[in-house]
């Protein structure tokens, strides 16, 4: 098969890809701004924070040091259809909270987001800074 007839068989499978794949679906929890601003470093309590967010999507115990543990809240979206296959871009994570637990009171807690880009490359979204007291 000559490159020519390559691309004319290619080029309505990927065209397909394209709109075949619709918009991504999200999963995890999505933690806003608005929402973190309800939380106070030193002063909000694991059960608070459980009884907001829900358990986290991991938690771990930091070791060498007493009764503390990191929990995480990772969100995400992932993409079907063709289009992912080709792209590899079938799922990513779009944030990541942390929040720092010792004695069972929230002492330090912040937000990695993905910054998502426009077509000319500038940010859309800025990552929200640390959140601590």
């Amino acid at each position: 098969m000559t490159p020519r007839h390559l691309a004319t068989v290619m080029a309505p499978l990927l065209l397909t890809a394209c709109v075949s794949s619709g918009p991504p679906s999200q999963s995890g929890i999505r933690v806003g701004d608005a929402t973190l601003a309800q939380f106070k470093a030193g002063v909000t309590t694991e059960s608070w924070l459980f009884a907001v967010l829900g358990h986290p999507t991991s938690s771990s115990p930091v070791e060498g040091v007493s009764n503390t543990t990191v929990h995480k809240y990772v969100s995400g979206e992932s993409a079907s259809g063709l289009g992912s296959l080709f792209t590899g871009n079938a799922s990513k994570n779009t944030a990541i909270v942390f929040f720092i637990v010792t004695d069972g009171i929230v002492t330090r807690f912040w937000a990695d987001r993905a910054v998502e880009r426009d077509a000319l490359g500038k940010p859309v979204e800025t990552p929200a800074a640390e959140k601590q007291k």
